[in-house]
């Protein structure tokens, strides 16, 4: 399909194809950007609103969404306070605060055999807190149908 109001020219496959002008300022990314809100309804709109210092109007039409839209994006470098670290660590997601270390079997099971874990236990490393002096690391595995747990027992 060719645009008759743009020029076209003939490929070698015998169709035709529409001839566009790359200029050199259409590298120019932010250049490109003003032209463009510069030449769609939104832009102009934009600043139809921007000089008279008017309130836009409600979303009545597609171009008001589209404005709309366009007012949140701005050339202007947010502040980088608002994307620096919290203070606080996260908090824990409260599937990992169920270990299985520690925790008492029913009696009808080997006192050896920890209970099978949740599947989003997997491939954590699990610290108890320090005791006489010893740091407990764990983490559990699974290969197939079998869970293996790695416990590190560390002097401190």
């Amino acid at each position: 399909m060719v645009d008759e109001s743009v020029p076209k020219t003939d490929n070698r496959f015998g169709s035709q194809n529409n001839v566009i002008a790359i200029d050199e300022a259409d590298f120019e990314v932010f250049d490109a950007l003003d032209r463009d809100l510069a030449s769609s309804n939104a832009g102009e709109a934009m600043r139809k609103v921007s000089v008279a210092g008017a309130q836009p109007p409600s979303h009545d039409t597609p171009n008001d969404r589209e404005l709309e839209k366009l007012k949140q994006f701005t050339q202007e470098a947010p502040d980088r306070r608002d994307f620096e670290k919290t203070q606080n660590p996260p908090v824990l997601p409260p599937h990992l605060l169920q270990v299985i270390l520690n925790k008492d079997t029913p009696v009808q099971c080997d006192p050896n055999v920890l209970p099978e874990p949740n599947h989003v236990m997997l491939n954590h490393l699990y610290a108890l807190s320090i005791k006489d002096g010893v740091m407990v690391l764990s983490a559990t595995h699974r290969y197939r149908k079998k869970y293996v747990t790695t416990l590190l027992y560390k002097p401190i």
